[in-house]
């Protein structure tokens, strides 16, 4: 096997930086990591996409029953809609869990030093931190909704004026602070697994380190999405077209045989499947940019190349001696 170089995650990247050495990771390690998602987060994956598909399929028959007079729109969710809940949080957890699990596999025992197995031991050892991250920030995501949704009722029950200048307050003030959020609840997973620390411990260090580097945050969250979306939609665009497709034809009242809806079925499984393996690359990019600003924060990776640097005339004195 050959030895490839061990890329330093402790080193302090600008904006093409962090993407450049993102792209070399998963060009280094695609096989390895291609296949830990595949057999550890992929049947989680499997049943979200089959199960998104189910739905979606449900959701194209409410032009059917419009048409019909029927409006007992909630009686085509049921339960592959909560399935759909259900599995979509699991997979999203796991392909989570599956991508910090490879970085740390991959920072403690370097290239070609590990296999899926450990990444799925690492995975499996770190499940209970991972839910409880997820779990909390839930609740504190719902706590959140519940008072700003409240507020706007009341600014509402006084002058519609007032809640539609709330509400383009509160749209302004997302788009500025959901994705340096996104990153940071990203990145507590990544320090909760890494460093063993309680969740709040997690967000603090999350926080200290993203004080002084809240807009550089927020450059490199939107802009990949915005390129893990453009490439995303290469996936999503068949499912896309048959969609709207039957929608129209749904809609001109054209006949729609009651098994049509199996190849839709096929090519929207397909589609999410592959699309939502795709959203890992963005953890590693998350990653890379929680390390970069824990070397500007503490110096780790620079003190231990001074180190190295220290002890390697040491050992060469010895070898002559």
């Amino acid at each position: 096997m050959i030895n490839q170089e061990k890329i330093n995650f402790f080193q302090r990247r600008d904006f093409g930086e962090t993407f450049n050495v993102s792209v070399k990771f998963l060009r280094q390690n695609f096989k390895l990591f291609f296949q830990s998602l595949l057999f550890i987060a992929g049947p989680f994956v499997l049943i979200s996409a089959i199960s998104g598909a189910f739905y979606q399929s449900s959701a194209l028959s409410f032009f059917s029953l419009a048409k019909s007079g029927n409006t007992n729109i909630l009686s085509q969710f049921g339960w592959t809609y909560f399935l759909f809940i259900g599995a979509t949080i699991m997979s999203s957890l796991a392909i989570t869990g599956v991508a910090y699990s490879f970085m740390i596999c991959y920072l403690e025992k370097g290239p070609n030093g590990f296999t899926v197995n450990d990444v799925g031991r690492t995975l499996l050892r770190n499940t209970g931190k991972l839910l409880s991250v997820f779990f909390i920030f839930m609740l504190i995501i719902i706590l959140i909704a519940a008072v700003m949704i409240g507020i706007g009722v009341g600014l509402g029950s006084i002058t519609p004026a007032l809640a539609v200048l709330y509400f383009l307050v509160v749209l302004v003030g997302m788009m500025i602070i959901l994705p340096p959020f996104i990153w940071l609840m990203s990145s507590v997973y990544l320090i909760r697994m890494r460093e063993n620390s309680s969740v709040f411990q997690s967000v603090s260090r999350a926080r200290e380190i993203m004080r002084d580097n809240f807009w550089w945050t927020w450059v490199i969250v939107v802009c990949s999405l915005i390129a893990i979306g453009i490439i995303g939609f290469v996936f999503t665009a068949p499912q896309m077209i048959y969609q709207v497709i039957l929608m129209f034809s749904r809609l001109k009242g054209g006949a729609v045989e009651e098994g049509a809806s199996i190849p839709f079925l096929i090519v929207a499984s397909v589609c999410t499947f592959c699309s939502t393996l795709l959203y890992s690359f963005l953890y590693v990019i998350y990653g890379f940019h929680y390390f970069s600003l824990a070397e500007k924060k503490d110096g780790t990776g620079l003190m231990e190349r001074i180190n190295e640097i220290g002890n390697t005339p040491n050992s060469n004195v010895e070898q002559q001696y």
